[in-house]
């Protein structure tokens, strides 16, 4: 038991790590969607990859609308220090997540990255 929360804990810091390594231009998000952990099982870890991956999806959204940038990579910022504290994130973050990401975009079948940017595409393309 004692591992299983070590474990979960270090796949928070490396997401933390990985989004902060973005949002310093340190890491594309297509690299740093790449490193994720393969931890299903945390919701915290899903939702930030569903937040990560709209960073890049949003490209056209941050470039047109006034702050929207400098908002999202905030919201990204605080969940980064979310999980970096070992904390859970609000469940109102979670409940909008779930709302449109109720499946994993990454199966056991896709896990390269092109299949996984195809998949992200479509559902934003519905």
């Amino acid at each position: 038991m004692e591992s299983e929360k070590l474990k979960i804990y270090q796949n928070r810091l490396l997401v933390a790590d990985l989004i902060n390594d973005v949002l310093c231009n340190k890491k594309s998000v297509q690299d740093a969607l790449s490193l994720f952990p393969d931890d299903k099982n945390d919701i915290n870890i899903k939702c930030a990859f569903d937040a990560l991956m709209h960073r890049e999806a949003d490209e056209d959204l941050r470039a047109k609308i006034r702050d929207y940038a400098m908002v999202q990579d905030d919201f990204l910022a605080q969940i980064a220090e979310i999980l970096k504290e070992n904390q859970r994130l609000p469940k109102n973050i979670i409940a909008s997540y779930l709302k449109f990401h109720s499946d994993d975009l990454v199966s056991e079948k896709e896990n390269n990255l092109k299949t996984v940017l195809k998949k992200i595409k479509r559902m934003i393309n519905f």
